[in-house]
C-alpha cells in the first residue's frame, strides 16, 4: 500500500485581514457544533470569532489526523471565554490562494488542546 500525500494550501500566505472564504455552504457548519464552557453550557461563536482567533488568538496549524478529511489544516487558537477552538481549514473554492475555507468549529479535543498549550 502506498501513502500518497496531497498538496495542502500554504496557510502562511493567507491574507491577514480577509483570510476566510465564508459562503452559504460552509456558514451552517460554523454554527453546528457550538463549543461548551467548563459548566457544559453552549457558547455562541461564529465566523467573526474565527477571524478574531486567527488575528489575535495565537493560532497554530496542524495536519488533520484523518487523511480522508476535507481539511488541509486544523487551526487551534484561543478565543476569550473558550480555552481553545478547533477549526478545520480547506482550500478555497474560489482558487484565491490568500484565503481558505473554515469547514467547522468546535472546542479543541483534550489532546489537541494540550498540544497547543504546550506549543508543540
Amino acid at each position: 500500500m502506498y501513502h500518497v500525500s496531497r498538496a495542502r494550501f500554504d496557510y502562511n500566505l493567507l491574507d491577514p485581514w480577509h483570510p476566510f472564504e465564508i459562503d452559504r455552504i460552509n456558514r451552517p457548519h460554523l454554527h453546528k457544533h457550538l463549543p461548551t464552557d467548563d459548566a457544559g453550557r453552549r457558547i455562541a461563536v461564529g465566523p467573526e470569532d474565527i477571524l478574531d482567533a486567527y488575528r489575535d488568538g495565537d493560532p497554530s496549524f496542524y495536519e488533520p489526523v484523518d487523511d480522508r478529511s476535507e481539511a488541509d489544516w486544523l487551526m487551534l487558537a484561543y478565543v476569550p471565554g473558550i480555552p481553545v477552538i478547533s477549526v478545520p481549514l480547506a482550500a478555497p473554492f474560489s482558487g484565491n490562494y490568500r484565503q481558505c475555507r473554515p469547514i467547522g468549529l468546535d472546542a479543541a479535543k483534550s489532546g489537541d488542546r494540550k498540544k497547543y498549550l504546550r506549543g508543540e
